[in-house]
């Protein structure tokens, strides 16, 4: 392992850690790995982008990264009886919520395109 891809691994461990602390000494309602995401981001907006071994870690993770929901698909099997208990609950959710998300994700991608487009003096409306 070079050091490039140790000082990668080090940022990413280093935002989740931070994350997890500020969100336990808080008692967010946001969980501690999606709050150093958001720590994450705000740091590399103000560094001015990725870093060579930060990129070399973070494909390395996007690639392996069916292999982390491993454990949570093999969990729901042994929930079974809760799922068959609220399986009208679980069905309206992944039914409403997706497509809502799907929407929403739409809506906020194409307002912040025509906001860095319009900030950048660019005219995509022909």
């Amino acid at each position: 392992m070079s050091s490039g891809t140790l000082s990668g691994i080090v940022i990413l461990l280093f935002f989740t850690l931070l994350g997890d602390v500020l969100s336990d000494a808080f008692s967010l309602a946001v969980p501690g790995s999606v709050m150093g995401l958001i720590l994450l981001v705000i740091y590399l907006q103000l560094s001015g982008g990725v870093s060579e071994s930060l990129d070399k870690v973070s494909q390395f993770c996007i690639r392996y990264l069916a292999v982390l929901f491993i454990p949570g698909c093999v969990g729901i099997f042994f929930l079974s009886d809760l799922l068959l208990q609220q399986w009208l609950p679980i069905a309206l959710a992944m039914l409403v919520a997706t497509p809502v998300s799907l929407v929403l994700t739409a809506v906020l991608l194409q307002w912040l395109l025509k906001r860095f487009a319009s900030g950048s003096g660019e005219n995509h409306h022909g």
